[in-house]
């Protein structure tokens, strides 16, 4: 079983795929650096979760897999793989590729405003939630924020601060709290909405 810390690499863009992993616990995400440097997010790994498929035919990674909190993976030979193994491999894309689809909802309509609340829901039904003597909080950085919905840091730590101001969210050093749900569920919704 390979450990990983959060923000360590599982796997870079351009190494050998002899494996794909079966993550067991953590978030992973599956990065693509743009040519500018920055980082587009493709999708999430949650556990039960295949990933490195490349594994299966390519040579060489077309992606790169960073934990966003600390995870579990194993390495699987896909020549080892029983029929069982296969249908849930199966399975496991299936349900990623409908994430997939819906992620790409998420980025296309509504404000970012109503994105980054979408997000930071999302973030609060993974491994990336925690809890603590302040309340319910999710462990994201701006910058890994700006990468899964499309925008920059700088506006999103923007936006950030505007939802602290109104008391929906507050922040800690590397947590942004969860203060009022409700209101942010309805931020993510009536956003949305108005921008169809």
């Amino acid at each position: 079983m390979k450990k990983v810390r959060r923000k360590e690499v599982i796997y870079r863009a351009g190494d050998r795929a002899d494996v794909l992993y079966h993550l067991e616990r953590g978030l992973v995400r599956i990065v693509e650096i743009l040519p500018d440097g920055r980082q587009l997010t493709l999708r999430h790994v949650l556990p039960g979760d295949y990933f490195g498929e490349e594994g299966l035919s390519e040579r060489q990674y077309k992606y790169t897999a960073e934990a966003l909190t600390d995870a579990a993976a194993f390495a699987v030979d896909p020549k080892t793989l029983s029929s069982d193994d296969l249908r849930a491999l199966a399975a496991s894309l299936a349900s990623q590729m409908a994430q997939v689809q819906a992620y790409e909802t998420h980025l296309q309509w509504g404000e970012l405003r109503s994105r980054i609340c979408r997000y930071l829901l999302y973030l609060a039904a993974t491994a990336a939630q925690g809890q603590d003597e302040r309340g319910v909080y999710v462990t994201a950085s701006h910058e890994e924020i700006a990468d899964a919905t499309a925008s920059t840091r700088e506006s999103v730590s923007k936006l950030l601060s505007d939802l602290r101001h109104e008391g929906i969210l507050d922040t800690g050093y590397r947590k942004i709290y969860l203060v009022d749900r409700k209101t942010l569920e309805l931020e993510a919704e009536s956003r949305m909405l108005q921008a169809v």
